[in-house]
């Protein structure tokens, strides 16, 4: 009777331990599998949306067809805007709702490694692409920070619009020098037409061709000596709808602003003349363990005046910056809130800072906010996105998949068009 007891009361303790293990395991699974991030509710991820009625306003002459001319948004920021994928989703929403005006204006060429623009191809050959930390003489750098420099005696470089209704408008940005060169521009295999690059003085200018039916491929071509600097050119449509600009730079922080030609910055938002100017940056300066918030704030502060001041008319709307992760060399990285030490995947110590930065700054200046962080779902949301099935961020935890930064889009459309409906609601007059 006692050793029956005994082994009825091991069976239950095995049963009770097998329980308590695959409920265990289950869990594990259930973590290891790290679902994608639930995004923070809306109300603390855009603030101030009353800064935006200007761009609103000109979203409902859009919608109400009181408007001819297209309507433009610009985005300036780091590789997170010059990976078109943000962009592009965003661009696709407001087109598919207000209009498709085309392309808008890109940097010349192909101004770093796997360039992909969305609603246009781009090849080129003979061409040598500057930034401002290269520290050339003699060049000038607008919102793209590039200038795409010919290397003699031949270069060329083709654009093509992939977008079905192709564009009526086509237009060159370059420097003018004294003796400078001609290129020559083209559109669908038709006559070559020749622009000179000679003038008195160095100055930003433009060309534009004009068009009597839709383009679909232009090619330019540039022989002579010296070489002819461009910085950007235009596909895209005179009649009203929305053109979605992406200026981004590769590893730039907003001192990048500082190290653009004040010229052509002023040129370039005059010809523009955005309804909207849409700012993200914050990644890098938040990587870096050495900077000094405070002298930070100050410059970031300056920097965003200083171009409002060049737009007047365009409202900013600021994308903070977004959670990232980095985990000490030479370690198989454990899961962001492990206990690893320096195995762990982790924010860096300077990235929230540069966040609260960012919103004090736009709050204090009347400027709207998008908490990209709270719409990813927080901290460690990098980790769990980069463990999704399907990716939704990619290995280094830092940059997001086409997927991950269209969701990412979708919300920030989602939460801009709940603002816009309520300003309308409210009425204009409010």
């Amino acid at each position: 009777m006692g050793a029956e007891s005994g082994y009825v009361a091991r069976g239950a303790a095995w049963l009770a331990l097998s329980i308590a293990v695959g409920g265990l395991i289950f869990m594990l699974q259930a973590c290891l599998e790290r679902p994608p991030p639930v995004p923070l509710p809306v109300e603390t991820r855009l603030s101030s949306p009353a800064a935006l009625a200007p761009f609103f306003t000109a979203l409902a002459a859009l919608e109400e067809r009181q408007t001819q001319g297209p309507t433009r948004v610009l985005q300036l920021g780091d590789s997170h805007t010059a990976n078109d994928s943000l962009s592009g989703r965003l661009r696709d929403r407001f087109h598919a709702r207000f209009g498709d005006a085309g392309r808008g204006w890109l940097p010349a060429g192909i101004p770093f490694k796997y360039y992909r623009p969305h609603q246009a191809s781009v090849s080129e050959t003979g061409w040598r692409h500057f930034k401002p930390s290269d520290h050339q003489p003699g060049l000038a750098f607008g919102l793209d920070a590039s200038d795409a420099q010919s290397e003699p005696p031949e270069a060329s470089m083709a654009i093509e619009s992939t977008d079905s209704a192709g564009f009526d408008r086509v237009a060159v940005e370059y420097l003018t020098q004294p003796q400078g060169s001609a290129f020559t521009v083209q559109v669908d295999g038709g006559a070559p037409i020749r622009v000179s690059t000679a003038a008195a003085q160095p100055a930003i200018t433009r060309s534009e061709l004009p068009l009597d039916h839709p383009g679909r491929r232009v090619e330019l071509h540039a022989t002579g000596r010296p070489p002819i600097d461009l910085l950007g050119w235009a596909i895209e449509r005179h009649g009203p709808g929305i053109i979605y600009e992406n200026h981004g730079t590769i590893g730039a922080t907003v001192d990048i602003f500082t190290q653009m030609t004040p010229e052509a910055v002023s040129y370039e938002l005059a010809e523009r003349r955005p309804a909207l100017i849409i700012i993200a940056f914050g990644t890098n300066e938040g990587f870096d363990d050495a900077l000094d918030l405070d002298r930070y704030t100050q410059r970031f502060r300056t920097a965003i005046a200083d171009l409002q001041r060049r737009a007047p008319q365009a409202p900013i709307l600021m994308i903070g910056t977004p959670d990232g992760n980095r985990v000490a060399r030479g370690c198989a990285p454990a899961r962001c809130g492990s206990d690893a030490g320096e195995c762990t995947w982790t924010e860096p110590p300077k990235l929230a800072g540069v966040r609260d930065v960012q919103r004090r700054i736009a709050g204090d200046a009347g400027w709207a906010y998008w908490d990209w962080f709270a719409a990813m779902g927080g901290s460690c949301s990098i980790d769990r996105m980069a463990g999704a099935d399907p990716a939704l961020a990619t290995p280094d935890h830092v940059h997001l998949t086409k997927a991950g930064y269209e969701g990412i889009a979708d919300t920030l459309f989602g939460d801009l068009m709940n603002a816009y409906s309520d300003w309308k609601a409210r009425g204009p007059a409010s």
